[in-house]
């Protein structure tokens, strides 16, 4: 596969791959102009991010549970991350990370959930979106953050996958 590496990061959340029962990994899903790329949590990442984060709440007189909760936000922080950041970034900080592109992907289907609240902190509780991939070499079946505009993620999944992408 030629990856332009240069293409940037445009939209990017957290999923959940449903594989089975107990094989459920969580992924950074990242979309960029031409290709879908799922990458593994980076979890020295995470680690590192979360103990900042405690860190800073702490130092700025916050209560015990204040600094848990703002530890918790660390995956969103670790998502946001990777916003702007070039494929050969990613590749460099992930380098077990899946790329698809519109030869790989033979039909799409996006589920969303509800429509999250416009304000207020980011939390695991909103409903997800599904995506469906149908891919050369199998279904891949994630779960998308409940957080995710569906529109802007459904615009970009049909520049990608153009009329084989359905939404509902």
């Amino acid at each position: 596969m030629d990856i332009v590496d240069v293409e940037t990061v445009l939209l990017s959340t957290q999923g959940v791959e449903k594989r089975g029962a107990f094989k459920n990994p969580e992924l950074a899903v990242l979309i960029t102009r031409s290709w879908i790329i799922l990458a593994p949590f980076n979890q020295a990442k995470l680690r590192t991010i979360r103990l900042a984060r405690a860190a800073d709440a702490k130092a700025q007189g916050a209560s015990r549970f204040q600094q848990m909760w703002y530890a918790a936000q660390a995956p969103f922080a670790l998502i946001d991350s990777y916003l702007g950041m070039t494929l050969t970034d990613v590749r460099a900080e992930m380098p077990s990370i899946r790329v698809l592109g519109n030869e790989e992907i033979t039909n799409a289907q996006l589920l969303t959930g509800s429509t999250p609240a416009r304000f207020g902190p980011r939390t695991a509780g909103e409903p997800p979106h599904k995506l469906e991939l149908e891919t050369t070499s199998g279904t891949i079946s994630l779960q998308i953050d409940g957080h995710t505009d569906p529109r802007e993620l459904g615009r970009l999944l049909r520049d990608i996958i153009g009329e084989r992408f359905r939404a509902d």
